[in-house]
C-alpha cells in the first residue's frame, strides 16, 4: 500500500523529529512512502520560490496523492493549506490518518463528518501501534462496494464462469472493466 505522508512545512523545525519517526513507522509496518520531501525541504528556501518552482511543486504533490492509497497528516500545527488538503483528499474518497500530539488537538477538524477520516493523537512511544491500526483500517475504506440490478440470465452466465474459472463474479466483472478502460483508450482526467 502506497502512503502520502505530509504536514505544513512550518511545522518542519518543531515537529522534525517527529516527521522522521512517522516516516520510518510507515516503512517498517511494511508499506511504502510515495515520497520523502517533508526529510529534504527547507522551510525558508520553500516559501521564498518562484511561482514557477511553487506550481510544479503542487502539481508534483497533487499527482503523488492522486497515485497514493491512503494519505497521513501530522496536523498538530494549525494551517489552512493542510485543510484544503484533507478536504480536497477525502473529496477523492481516499482514507485519510490525521495525527496530532495531545497538546495540538485540530480542533476544526473534529466537526468534518466523514466515514474515511480518522483522527487520531499519539506520542513517539505508541506511534507504531497507532498507525498500525490505522493503515489496516485505510486498507479496509479503499474498495468501493457497487451494487447493480441484472437478470436471471446474467447471473447465471456469471454463477457459470465463477465455477468454470473458479473466480469470483465481482473479480470477473472488474476485469472486464479493466479491460473495456484499456480497449477505449481512456485518459483519467478526473481529479481522483
Amino acid at each position: 500500500m502506497k502512503v502520502y505522508f505530509t504536514s505544513t512545512i512550518k511545522a518542519k523545525k518543531k515537529l522534525e523529529e517527529n516527521f522522521k519517526l512517522i516516516y520510518k513507522t510507515i516503512e517498517d509496518l511494511g508499506y511504502k512512502n510515495v515520497t520523502d520531501f517533508l526529510l529534504k525541504v527547507d522551510p525558508e528556501k520553500f516559501y521564498s520560490r518562484s511561482s514557477h518552482v511553487a506550481e510544479e511543486h503542487y502539481e508534483e504533490m497533487f499527482r503523488q496523492i492522486k497515485n497514493s492509497d491512503v494519505v497521513v497528516f501530522e496536523a498538530s500545527v494549525h494551517s489552512l493549506g493542510m485543510g484544503y488538503l484533507v478536504n480536497l483528499v477525502l473529496e477523492m474518497g481516499k482514507p485519510v490518518i490525521l495525527l496530532h500530539t495531545k497538546e495540538s488537538s485540530p480542533f476544526l477538524f473534529k466537526f468534518i463528518k466523514n466515514e474515511k477520516l480518522q483522527i487520531l493523537e499519539y506520542s513517539g512511544g505508541d506511534l507504531k501501534e497507532i498507525l498500525q491500526d490505522a493503515l489496516e483500517e485505510a486498507k479496509q475504506m479503499m474498495s468501493v462496494r457497487f451494487t447493480f440490478f441484472v437478470t436471471p440470465k446474467i447471473i447465471h452466465f456469471l454463477d457459470w464462469v465463477a465455477k468454470k474459472k473458479k473466480e469470483p463474479r465481482a473479480v470477473y466483472i472488474r476485469k472486464l472493466i479493466e479491460k473495456a478502460i484499456k480497449s477505449e483508450n481512456y485518459k483519467d482526467t478526473s481529479p481522483f
